[in-house]
C-alpha cells in the first residue's frame, strides 16, 4: 500500500510563533512530517510553498515552490496549487490525502481509516474524523468543529454509527484511488463551484480541505462516526497542533451559539448525545438531505422576513 500526501505551507513570517506551545509554523510542519513518516504504509509527502524558506531545510519530503502573486497568496490560492501535481499522480498510489500543515494525522488515524473504509466505500458513506484542541486549564480535549451533540445514528451490521451532518469539515481529506479519480473527473475538482454545508459557504482554503465531503456535493450519503460505549472511536481524533482556537471565540461561549467553528464547547467524549437518540434509515437520511436543500435554497425568504420584522 502507498499514499501520496500533499500539504500547503503558507509561511509569510517564518519567525512568528503561534499557539499555546509558542512554536513556528515550520516547527509544526516538522512535527507533522515526523508523524506521517511513521505510518505503516509507503508514504510520499509533497510540501507546496511560496518562498525559499524551505530551500536549505532538511525535510523528509518533496518541496514544490510555486510562483504566486501576493494578492492570490493572501486570498488562499496556494492551497489550490496542490491539485495539478496530485492529478499527475492519479495512477501511482493507492491512497491520496490533502492535509493542512498543523493537522497531525497519525498511525492510529490511518488504522481507523483502513478498518472502516472498504465497508463504507460499498455503502457510499464518508468516515468522519474529529479535530480537537487541548484546553490547557482542565487538560481535556475539545472538538473544534462539532459544537452540538450528535443524536442521529444509523445501524450497520448491528453497530451504531452517529451521523455528523452538523459540520464534517476536518482540515483534510483522504480517499482511495477510485474515489480520488471520481473527484478528478467531477466538476468539484476545479475551483469553479462553491461548496457548502447548508449553513454557510466554505472559504477559499476550506474549499480545498473539504474535498468531496461537502454536504451539497452529494457524493456520500452521510458522514458517520463509529460508536464505542457511547463515545466516538478514538481513532477518529486528530490533533490541531497549533491549538489556537481554544479561546478565539470567548465572546460566544455560554450563549448557545452553535454556528461558528472554533468554539471548542464539547469535550471529545461528549460529542454523542446520551438521550433522545434517533435511529435513521437510508430513507430518512435522504429526506433529511432534501429538507436541508429546500431550506438552503429558500433562505432568502427567511432573510426577507427578518428584514420586515426589524
Amino acid at each position: 500500500m502507498s499514499i501520496s500526501i500533499h500539504i500547503p505551507f503558507y509561511n509569510p513570517n517564518p519567525k512568528k510563533k503561534e499557539g499555546f506551545r509558542n512554536l513556528t509554523r515550520f516547527d509544526y510542519l516538522k512535527e507533522n512530517i515526523s508523524s506521517l513518516k511513521n505510518l505503516s504504509i509507503k508514504t510520499n509527502i509533497f510540501i507546496h510553498t511560496h518562498n525559499n524558506f524551505l530551500d536549505n531545510k532538511s525535510l523528509d519530503a518533496n518541496v514544490i515552490n510555486h510562483k504566486i502573486s501576493y494578492d492570490e497568496l493572501n486570498k488562499g490560492y496556494l492551497t489550490w496549487l496542490t491539485r495539478p501535481e496530485m492529478k499527475k499522480q492519479k495512477n501511482d498510489y493507492e491512497y491520496f490525502m490533502y492535509l493542512e500543515h498543523d493537522i497531525k494525522f497519525t498511525e492510529e488515524n490511518l488504522q481507523y481509516y483502513l478498518k472502516y473504509q472498504k465497508s463504507f466505500l460499498k455503502r457510499k458513506y464518508n468516515l468522519g474524523f474529529l479535530i480537537y484542541e487541548k484546553n490547557n486549564e482542565d487538560n481535556k480535549n475539545y472538538s473544534i468543529h462539532v459544537s452540538n451533540r450528535l443524536n442521529n445514528y444509523i445501524d450497520i451490521e448491528d453497530r451504531n454509527f452517529f451521523i455528523n451532518d452538523i459540520e464534517n469539515y476536518c482540515c483534510f481529506w483522504i480517499y482511495n484511488k477510485d474515489q480520488f479519480n471520481d473527484f478528478l473527473e467531477s466538476k468539484w475538482w476545479n475551483f469553479e463551484k462553491k461548496v457548502h454545508n447548508y449553513r454557510h459557504h466554505y472559504g477559499t482554503t476550506e474549499r480545498s480541505s473539504i474535498g468531496l465531503n461537502a454536504l451539497n456535493i452529494n457524493y456520500f450519503k452521510a458522514t458517520l462516526l463509529p460508536e464505542i460505549n457511547n463515545k466516538p472511536d478514538p481513532g477518529s481524533f486528530v490533533e490541531h497542533m497549533t491549538n489556537n482556537y481554544q479561546n478565539r471565540f470567548d465572546e460566544f461561549k455560554g450563549m448557545g451559539f452553535k454556528d461558528i467553528r472554533g468554539v471548542c464547547t464539547l469535550k471529545l467524549d461528549e460529542v454523542f448525545a446520551e438521550n433522545n437518540l434517533k435511529k435513521q434509515s437510508n430513507l430518512t437520511l435522504l429526506l433529511r438531505r432534501i429538507s436541508k436543500i429546500i431550506y438552503w435554497n429558500s433562505r432568502f425568504i427567511t432573510r426577507l422576513f427578518k428584514k420586515k420584522t426589524l
